[in-house]
Formats: C-alpha cells, structure tokens, sequence
C-alpha cells in the first residue's frame, strides 16, 4: 500500500510539475542549447578515423564541459590521454551557436605534450532536441606546432529525462 502511495504521490507531482525539456531548450532563444548532448563526430573520409561518440553540457552562463570516447590512445605516432574538454559559447544568431574547447593531452607518463582545440558553429533544431554543425579540430604541441588539423561534422541529441 505504502508504494502504491508514493507512486501516485509520484505521478502526480510529474503531471503538476511536469518532465519536459528545460525551457531555454524550446525555440530559437539565446539558451537553446543549454543542457547535456550525445554527440557524434565524424571524421573525413581521408582522416581514416571512424565516428566518436562525445558528451557535451552547455551551461546558462556560457561555458561548457565535454568528453569524448576514446580520451586514452595507446597505438600511432603519438600515444596520449586526453582531458575532459573545458569551453565557452555564445549565440551568434536565432538558433546558431559557436564554441570553442580546449582539452590537454599528456603522453602515456603524464608528461604535457599539447592541446587539442576545437572550434564550431552548431545550428539547434526548431525542437531543441537536435543540433548539427561543423568544428574545426587541432592538435597543438606545447611549442606551438599544430600537427594535426581537421574539420569535423557533428551532430547532436539532446539527453532527455526517462522515467524509470
């Protein structure tokens, strides 16, 4: 009896208070994108790298933080680990946003070897569930010397409430 209570206790306050998307998610407003994203990074054909998988979370007040799969490599010319990123968004316009995230890599022993930046523009759908865009990713070695450089499309799902 006592769970059958708080289940409708429950339900209730779902119906009252509601399970949405948060507002600044709805429409083409200037926090369309706040909120926590699965994204997938795709890579040019000539790059030879499959799809990632990263997760991204804007923040209202214009940062953001993200990690994407695959952050250890063990194998190529340059073996690393790879921080959460860490960045800042604004609204250019209607619905479209540009970022830019910075994360550090070190070698396999920890010693700093570089960072990678990534710079984008994403366009969020009129639902605010989805976001496209295309980033421009660079690898920069703590001299300086950029030793890789890509751009790279991304798509983006927002990560929704799910009842249990």
């Amino acid at each position: 009896m006592f769970r059958m209570i708080i289940a409708t206790v429950f339900t209730v306050s779902l119906i009252t208070f509601g399970v949405s998307q948060p507002a600044a998610a709805q429409g083409p407003g200037s926090k369309a994108l706040v909120g926590s994203w699965v994204e997938t990074v795709t890579f040019p054909a000539e790059v030879g790298r499959p799809p990632l998988k990263s997760l991204a979370s804007f923040h209202p007040d214009g940062t953001m933080t993200c990690s994407d799969q695959g952050a250890v490599t063990t194998t190529g010319e340059m073996p690393g680990v790879f921080t959460a990123c860490h960045g800042v968004w604004k609204r250019l316009h209607g619905r479209t946003f540009a970022y830019t995230s910075l994360e550090l890599i070190s070698d396999l022993s920890g010693n700093p070897v570089g960072q990678l930046k990534v710079r984008g523009i994403y366009e969020a759908s009129p639902s605010g569930t989805d976001y496209t865009g295309v980033s421009f990713a660079e690898v920069i070695l703590t001299d300086g010397t950029v030793v890789f450089s890509s751009e790279v499309a991304n798509a983006g799902k927002r990560i929704e409430i799910e009842l249990p």
